[in-house]
């Protein structure tokens, strides 16, 4: 059976649920030209959301792909996890309140040498929080040498989702809703968001960053990361 229908007043709706700190991310430079956070001329739509609750942190980095006219965005968040250690077919996540959240059905890789590159892929089948707070991720398939390295996001097809970092998140955002599973859904949340196109952050408080990301950093300066237009 369909439902639908309409509340013809005023709806209040909220959630709520822990899903990570908040904490100044971006090196306050000074002097003229001080404001490097600049936008681009459209946000665009996120178009690989947080299964579930979780958070996007101030710093998170992003592909911002347009068209070959420069133009139609879609943003994908660089989701990143910090292996601890393996057994087989389960790994321990890290978790210390600002880490990105696994969830069922995603698909991870040990991060490649170069960003968008090929790896092994295996999709998330069970999460349970630990004791210590970090997370026991069961996978369809065993990632030979992932402990201690960092995982990201598979495209499906054997490579990195994310081909290139080029903007970031200038502030927090929340998702609390369940996502949108396809065009046709239209139960499930859209995100849209404006990132920003240049910054400058402390490497030590981001999300884990992978080798094939860290090559691709501007700065100069030891522990600090940039991105520029």
């Amino acid at each position: 059976m369909n439902y639908k229908g309409a509340f013809m007043g005023t709806t209040l709706l909220q959630a709520h649920q822990q899903i990570g700190g908040a904490r100044s991310v971006f090196v306050k430079l000074t002097g003229s030209g001080k404001d490097d956070l600049v936008y681009p001329t459209h946000g665009a739509q996120l178009m690989n959301p947080f299964k579930g609750t979780a958070r996007i942190f101030a710093g998170d980095l992003f592909e911002y792909r347009t068209d070959s006219k420069g133009e139609n965005p879609k943003l994908y968040l660089l989701k990143t996890y910090s292996c601890k250690n393996v057994s087989d077919k389960t790994v321990v996540i890290e978790n210390d309140g600002y880490k990105h959240i696994p969830f069922v059905g995603d698909v991870l890789m040990i991060a490649p040498s170069s960003i968008g590159g090929a790896g092994t892929e295996a999709t998330v089948t069970a999460v349970a929080k630990r004791a210590d707070g970090n997370w026991d991720v069961t996978l369809s398939a065993a990632l030979t040498g992932a402990a201690g390295k960092i995982l990201v996001e598979g495209d499906g097809s054997g490579k990195m989702l994310v081909k290139n970092v080029n903007v970031c998140a200038p502030c927090d955002y929340d998702c609390l809703y369940a996502p949108s599973t396809g065009a046709e859904d239209w139960d499930g949340a859209r995100y849209f968001l404006t990132p920003t196109l240049g910054a400058t952050m402390y490497i030590h408080k981001m999300s884990p960053l992978p080798e094939c990301v860290l090559a691709l950093n501007e700065s100069k300066v030891n522990g600090w990361f940039r991105l520029s237009f």
